[in-house]
């Protein structure tokens, strides 16, 4: 199986691992949620085959775990058992934006994603993407600085979740450092505090002198420390690369 790939419909995730023949295993919880299915055992147990199931690890608030995932076909089973108005939305989601994704790249793509947004806001993100990679030039700039800053400038001109933006963001070798302690947190189920805990366990971060989070030096091989003025108030922020994730599941 592939690395978990962390999708979102609407306000819930929705994860989904590759096998070795290319095929994708939606997290069942994850999709009963999507559409509004409050039992998913009870919905699983009634509108999937068998042969359309299997359980795959995957991280969870109390670690790693084993938990239900279904196929292609499994997936529509359980759309079609949904009577919610959701369902016709996340079929259009499926189809048009992930399943041809998934099969081109075997991840979510940033182009649907920009597609995906109003004209004007296109407009302003491409923008503002541009004077970020202007600055990530800039010597003695930090390329994963530059971009963190640019997603937080975007953020507060669009609007748009960060989940979005970093997903609009431009290819790049290796994923940029874009992620605080919360948005991690939803990659591994976790809350701030016990993601910030599972960092610390893990020897990527410390509590310093002044009662705040620290970088470690292996830590630095994660996350970058971005400066930060808010309300007369300055400091830094970690903002951690998501490939971190795969990391933490050997600490949980």
């Amino acid at each position: 199986m592939s690395a978990i790939i962390p999708f979102q419909f609407e306000a819930h995730a929705v994860r989904v691992q590759v096998d070795e023949f290319g095929q994708p295993w939606f997290n069942a919880t994850d999709v009963c949620d999507a559409l509004e299915m409050g039992n998913p055992s009870q919905a699983i147990k009634s509108h999937v085959d068998a042969e359309d199931l299997q359980k795959l690890e995957t991280l969870t608030a109390g670690g790693r775990q084993r938990q239900n995932h279904v196929n292609e076909s499994g997936l529509y089973a359980l759309i079609l058992g949904s009577t919610k108005d959701a369902a016709k939305r996340f079929k259009r989601w499926i189809t048009g934006e992930v399943l041809p994704a998934i099969r081109k790249t075997g991840t979510y793509s940033a182009a649907a994603t920009m597609a995906a947004l109003p004209a004007p806001t296109q407009d302003r993100v491409t923008a503002i993407l541009l004077i970020g990679e202007a600055v990530a030039k800039v010597p003695g700039v930090k390329t994963g600085i530059a971009m963190a800053a640019t997603l937080t400038c975007i953020q507060e001109n669009t609007g748009l979740t960060t989940e979005v933006l970093r997903r609009a963001l431009p290819a790049a070798n290796e994923p940029i450092c874009s992620l605080n302690a919360t948005q991690l947190g939803k990659l591994l189920s976790r809350s701030a505090k016990a993601t910030n805990q599972l960092l610390a366990s893990g020897g990527l971060q410390f509590r310093n002198d002044r009662d705040e989070w620290e970088l470690t030096e292996a830590g630095e091989a994660w996350a970058e420390a971005m400066p930060y003025s808010r309300n007369g108030h300055s400091g830094y922020q970690i903002l951690w690369n998501p490939a971190v994730a795969e990391q933490l599941k050997e600490v949980a």
